[in-house]
């Protein structure tokens, strides 16, 4: 009677060849020469600060990094995060001076208006318009990512009022161009 194979080598063989068939279309799906997180950083973020500072000159806006997020949850055996293509954050905000007269729409049409003139694709300034108040403007930068402009009018109980301006960013899911897995 001839002797078949066990069952864990059946088991060893079929995990070895899941993890080889898995390994190649992982590296075949983050291709080095696609456009890499920095690289959308380096095209967005540089026109949207210089935007957002034009607003009000004097007042240095307050800039934070959110990080970034792995695109795919786990890698191939579910056990950690591969992080060899992220999507990336970061806001700029700017709390214009309290003798700034100018609306909340008029400041985010400032703003949209020189992202549009270094690459953003926005609504124009028709597409612009506040509703109670604020406003909330989508812009693309193909192949890099998107952002949302937000104005609004703040009223503390302790301080005059001011326009806060606050620009959110986010890239395209891109080549992490910090891993190396």
């Amino acid at each position: 009677m001839p002797r078949s194979l066990p069952l864990t080598w059946a088991l060893r063989a079929a995990a070895l060849l899941a993890v080889a068939v898995t390994a190649t279309a992982c590296a075949k799906s983050v291709d080095p020469s696609a456009r890499s997180d920095r690289q959308a950083w380096d095209a967005m973020y540089p026109a949207v600060l210089d935007a957002v500072q034009a607003v009000d000159p004097g007042i240095e806006p307050k800039e934070s990094g959110g990080g970034h997020t792995a695109c795919h949850p786990t890698d191939f055996i579910g056990d950690s995060m591969d992080e060899s293509e992220v999507i990336g954050s970061a806001s700029i905000t700017l709390h214009a001076s309290p003798s700034d007269q100018r609306s909340p729409a008029e400041l985010a049409r400032e703003v949209v208006t020189g992202m549009e003139r270094k690459g953003w694709e926005g609504p124009g300034l028709d597409g612009i318009s506040a509703v109670n108040g604020q406003v909330s403007v989508s812009l693309k930068m193909p192949g890099s990512g998107a952002a949302t402009v937000s104005a609004s009018h703040e009223r503390p109980t302790e301080a005059p009022a001011f326009n806060r301006l606050t620009v959110s960013l986010s890239t395209e899911c891109l080549r992490n161009s910090d891993w190396h897995g």
